[in-house]
């Protein structure tokens, strides 16, 4: 059986990235699409090395770009490259023109996954163009909407799959609980057109001064906003989630990082503008903090100094493994029904 499996953004990189490790032990054969988005094909081609992978389409952080040629152009592109080729699925992260080409033209089935219900026309767009369409249970599921019994981050981040390694801090000279992990996201998205560039940016100096800073920067054309002393990574980063584990917290202005943070039971500021479920479901857990960026400083002094109650790293996680599902697992096994 081939699988196609669209890629649309990192975070989605690492979503797919067990799945297609055990489809592959399978027997499965994996083709991998993805687009032209900053970094992208290079984390695709150091994290997938020994698989086919084509770039269609671009993404220029413009409304323009992003609407002609990631969606419009893409679908054509996307269309010319699979017509002919024997593939049996489709796989995608609210990949609506993976979709639309699979469901409407080739007359196969595609699977869909999202976490954000908060972009109505996309969801819409993807019950139109999905054979099964999966939400974490951050919303209720209806005639086309199912639920995954988890958040997307924990395909790649429970225990199952994750082990931190304390060797990844050598290269940068910092020990553990010793530093700050910081995201700043780019604001070319459509996620982020209306969230003023470069927010933690505007409170660097009020950080505290005994903790280093790993900086993960997405628009490195303005590094000059930032202390000279913080430590920039340089992308793709060698196992960046061991870096975020051993941090003492972590503060991003985008909102799949926060998650991550605070799933590797590390207390996580979201500074961001966007008000998700997704979020909330690690608010409500007491490992995520939403805050306006004036507000941070503070709440930082509140972590780092030990006032507020944080439940131990372990702990936290392994009750996260009680009660969420192998989400590796339980996609393997969606697509095992299709084989059959």
């Amino acid at each position: 059986m081939n699988i196609l499996i669209d890629i649309g953004h990192p975070a989605q990189a690492n979503f797919f990235k067990n799945i297609i490790g055990i489809l592959t032990k399978k027997g499965y054969t994996i083709i991998i699409t993805s687009i032209n988005r900053g970094k992208l094909p290079e984390i695709l081609e150091k994290e997938f090395p020994n698989y086919q992978i084509k770039i269609i389409g671009k993404h220029k952080s413009s409304k323009c770009s992003i609407f002609f040629e990631a969606n419009l152009l893409r679908f054509f592109q996307q269309l010319n490259y699979v017509i002919g080729k024997k593939i049996d699925l489709a796989i995608s992260c609210g990949g609506f023109i993976t979709g639309a080409v699979f469901k409407y033209i080739l007359l196969k089935p595609n699977i869909q996954f999202d976490d954000d219900p908060e972009r109505v026309k996309n969801v819409f767009l993807e019950k139109l163009t999905s054979t099964e369409l999966f939400f974490p249970p951050i919303i209720k599921a209806d005639g086309k909407v199912k639920i995954m019994n988890a958040l997307k981050e924990w395909a790649y981040l429970s225990s199952t799959y994750f082990t931190p390694n304390i060797d990844a801090l050598l290269q940068y000279k910092i020990n553990p609980k010793e530093y700050i992990f910081i995201r700043e996201v780019s604001t070319g998205s459509l996620n982020y057109t209306d969230q003023k560039s470069n927010l933690i940016a505007s409170i660097s100096h009020l950080l505290p001064k005994n903790f280093k800073i790993l900086l993960s920067l997405e628009d490195k054309s303005t590094i000059n906003l930032y202390p000279k002393d913080w430590i920039l990574l340089q992308e793709p980063v060698n196992d960046i989630h061991s870096l975020i584990y051993y941090s003492k917290l972590l503060i991003s202005s985008g909102d799949s990082m926060a998650r991550e943070g605070a799933m590797l039971g590390v207390p996580s500021i979201y500074c961001g503008i966007r008000d998700m479920a997704a979020n909330k479901a690690m608010i409500d857990k007491g490992m995520l903090f939403h805050v306006y960026i004036n507000d941070v400083p503070e709440l930082i002094n509140k972590i780092t100094n030990d006032e507020l109650l944080i439940e131990n790293q372990e702990n936290f996680r392994n009750k996260l493994k009680e009660e969420w599902i192998d989400v590796p697992e339980f996609i393997c096994n969606i697509i095992e029904k299709y084989k059959k």
